[in-house]
């Protein structure tokens, strides 16, 4: 998020932005874009919310928005577009490969091994991130489970 508004600030300022290092949407930036124009600025935060109201509620009081992105939302693009970067290289690799001659053949299949090793710890990686967000969630809903449970035991 705070990349995606820094970025945001910075491209309507005037200043040159390369969305692809940015790693977010132009749809995010368009957004904010409209509405950071000068005289306004940008408040820019990493922000871990359970409940979105309080924020949401003292910016409008002073007039403010909110433009929310899911850190996990931009890292998963980011490992999108690096693992399909990763995969196009293989393709090519292997096209070349293909197409070498014999001297040439063992670097590139050593090339081919070597990129393949990373795309299958990449997958490993991801999976390995995906099961902790599913456990780090599946805590959280037991976390209010049992505030809810609390709170009701106090009803009684």
């Amino acid at each position: 998020m705070g990349v995606a508004m820094g970025a945001a600030a910075g491209m309507a300022a005037g200043s040159a932005l390369d969305v692809n290092n940015v790693r977010v949407g132009t749809d995010f930036i368009d957004d904010v874009q409209k509405v950071l124009v000068p005289p306004n600025v940008a408040v820019v935060a990493e922000v871990d919310e359970e409940w979105t109201t309080p924020v949401d509620t003292r910016m409008e009081a002073i007039g403010g928005n909110v433009f929310r992105r899911s850190l996990s939302e931009v890292r998963d693009k980011v490992d999108d577009e690096d693992m399909a970067a990763m995969k196009a290289d293989l393709a090519q690799l292997k096209a070349e490969l293909a197409k070498a001659h014999a001297d040439r053949k063992a670097k590139l299949q050593e090339q081919v091994n070597q990129l393949d090793t990373k795309i299958q710890a990449q997958l490993q990686r991801a999976k390995e991130k995906r099961d902790a967000a599913q456990r780090k969630a599946q805590a959280k809903v037991q976390a209010l489970k049992a505030k809810a449970d609390t709170a009701k035991a106090k009803a009684s």
